[in-house]
């Protein structure tokens, strides 16, 4: 059994980024492991046969894969530490809609473009990056992270949720 939360995750994984925002919001303690999940690793793939990081396990062995399940699996299992969520059921369901929508369009916008140029095309490949891909991530990340200001200076989250629904 192990003692310390252990997260699988690979650094410049933006779903793995959430899952280690998430740990530290809540204030949980827990350990990294970088996983090259192109190895396919046979320990690895004993806790997520997809192969795929996020992968979370907790002191008492308990396995939870992918950023979405992990996140609400913090939430439920550790509703004592801060809340990452708002109250009411329509105000979750459009916090888990806003977040999906922007895991989706943060990856393929600026995820793809970056990471995919430089790290996988470089390392995986050996091609030489798209020079063009990489300027159109810049270019959606500086938007991006404009859409997340804006978003967040309205209200503070729930007072937009408030407003979105009709409340």
């Amino acid at each position: 059994m192990r003692r310390m939360r252990l997260l699988y995750h690979l650094f410049l994984s933006p779903f793995c980024r959430k899952v280690r925002v998430a740990l530290a919001e809540k204030a949980l303690p827990f350990e990294l492991k970088n996983e090259n999940t192109a190895e396919r690793r046979e320990e690895f793939l004993r806790l997520n046969p997809a192969c795929e990081v996020p992968v979370l396990v907790e002191p008492d062995g308990a396995v939870v894969c992918g950023a979405g399940p992990i996140c609400e699996y913090l939430e439920e299992a550790f509703p004592e530490a801060p809340r990452l969520l708002p109250d009411g059921a329509a105000q979750r369901a459009e916090t888990r809609r806003l977040v999906e929508w922007f895991d989706g369009k943060f990856k393929s916008e600026v995820g793809d473009h970056i990471v995919g140029e430089k790290l996988v095309k470089r390392v995986l490949s050996n091609g030489a990056p798209d020079s063009r891909a990489l300027k159109a991530g810049r270019e959606y990340l500086g938007m991006n992270l404009q859409y997340i200001e804006w978003f967040t200076d309205r209200g503070r989250w729930l007072g937009v949720y408030q407003r979105t629904l009709g409340d």
